[in-house]
């Protein structure tokens, strides 16, 4: 009978990947004028459902929020892109409802639990997600609110509009077997 269960089980892989096609990365901050909405254009990852691990890479030249020259100041003064080409997040422990995250099969909620290296420093970071299987994909969701003033960020402010240190990064992405 094992042998029967293990044929007729749904097959998924532990590694999975993901690229800029396979979801969305945004980012959100308030200013004195208005809200500022942006997205990365070039992002990957990979994660371990057997080892509960992973990693999530933001190519930071990658970043736009859709207007030049406010894109021109965040990515050669505030993050110096050309310096620091990678904002990544490191996975070491995945923990919530891992009987159906490690099964390949169902949802529930997670906490990422990890390293977040922007620039040159890198704080620890908890970021809380959900997730669903989708046959043998699966789709992470989260959100995680910072403060960029915690990187030790250059202040985009200008003379015009002040920039709040709070800040959203949103990503609903769709990894699949590596």
């Amino acid at each position: 009978m094992g042998l029967w269960f293990a044929m007729c089980a749904p097959a998924f892989a532990a590694v999975l990947g993901f690229g800029p096609g396979d979801g969305q990365v945004a980012f959100q901050l308030a200013s004195s004028l208005h809200g500022v909405e942006g997205q990365a254009l070039a992002f990957s990852g990979q994660l371990d459902t057997a080892a509960r691990t992973g990693t999530f890479t933001v190519e930071a030249g990658g970043l736009t929020t859709g207007l030049g020259p406010r894109d021109s100041r965040m990515l050669a003064w505030c993050l110096e892109a050309t310096r620091f080409p990678a904002i990544t997040l490191v996975v070491s422990r995945i923990e919530g409802a891992l009987a159906p995250f490690g099964g390949g099969a169902g949802s529930g909620v997670l906490s990422l639990i990890g390293t977040l290296t922007i620039r040159d420093v890198t704080r620890d970071v908890v970021v809380p997600a959900t997730f669903a299987w989708e046959g043998e994909k699966l789709r992470i969701k989260g959100r995680h609110d910072m403060k960029w003033t915690d990187w030790n960020l250059p202040d985009p402010s200008t003379v015009l509009s002040t920039v709040s240190p709070d800040m959203a990064v949103v990503f609903d992405i769709v990894a699949r077997p590596s």
